[in-house]
C-alpha cells in the first residue's frame, strides 16, 4: 500500500499525468446552418412557331400569292401602276406604269413578309436553374456536467441526455 501511494505521489510530481473520469450530458443543442443550393426545374413548354400564314383566298388567293408573293403585293402593284400611269406621255407613260407596278408589288410583298403570325405551336423541354435555401444540421453543442462544472463541446453525432462520456483530466 505504501509503495502504491509513493508511486502516485511521484507520478504527480513528475509532470503531466492523466486520469479518465466521466461527465454526464445535461443538454444537447442542435446547430443549424443555411446554404444556397442550385436546383434545376424542367418542364414541357408550348413555344409558338412564327411564319407566313397560308393563303385563305382559295384558288384566286393561291394564284395571287404565286404571282405577286402576297395579296399585299397585288395591292401594291395596282397602286404603283396607277401612280406610274400619271407620269409621262406615250411610251414613257407605259414605262412609268410598268415600273410603278413592279415597285408597288415589291413594297407590298415586303410589307406582307414583316407580318409574321403564329402558325403553330411546338412542345419543347426547357430547364431553368433556380436556387433554394436549405437549413442543414452542422453538429450539436453538448453541455456536460463534470463535478459541478459546466463544460461544452461541439460534436457531429447527437448524444443522449443523461449519458456518460469519458473525460480526460490533466494534472500539471
Amino acid at each position: 500500500m505504501k509503495i502504491k501511494l509513493l508511486g502516485l505521489f511521484l507520478l504527480v510530481l513528475s509532470g503531466n499525468s492523466q486520469a479518465v473520469s466521466y461527465a454526464t450530458v445535461t443538454e444537447v443543442i442542435e446547430l443549424k446552418d443555411t446554404r444556397t443550393v442550385p436546383h434545376q426545374v424542367c418542364n414541357n413548354v408550348s413555344v409558338p412557331i412564327y411564319g407566313r400564314a397560308p393563303s385563305r383566298g382559295g384558288a384566286i388567293g393561291s394564284v395571287v400569292d404565286s404571282t405577286f408573293g402576297s395579296t399585299q403585293g397585288l395591292i401594291g402593284a395596282i397602286a404603283g401602276g396607277y401612280i406610274g400611269s400619271k407620269f409621262g406621255r406615250g411610251s414613257g407613260r407605259r414605262i412609268a406604269t410598268v415600273a410603278g407596278t413592279a415597285i408597288g408589288s415589291q413594297v407590298g410583298d415586303r410589307y406582307a413578309n414583316k407580318e409574321l403570325q403564329v402558325i403553330g405551336y411546338e412542345n419543347q423541354y426547357k430547364c431553368d436553374e433556380i436556387t433554394r435555401t436549405e437549413t442543414v444540421n452542422s453538429g450539436y453543442l453538448v453541455i456536460y456536467d463534470y463535478q459541478g462544472e459546466r463544460l461544452s463541446k461541439v460534436v457531429q453525432f447527437r448524444p443522449l441526455v443523461g449519458s456518460r462520456y469519458p473525460v480526460e483530466v490533466s494534472i500539471r
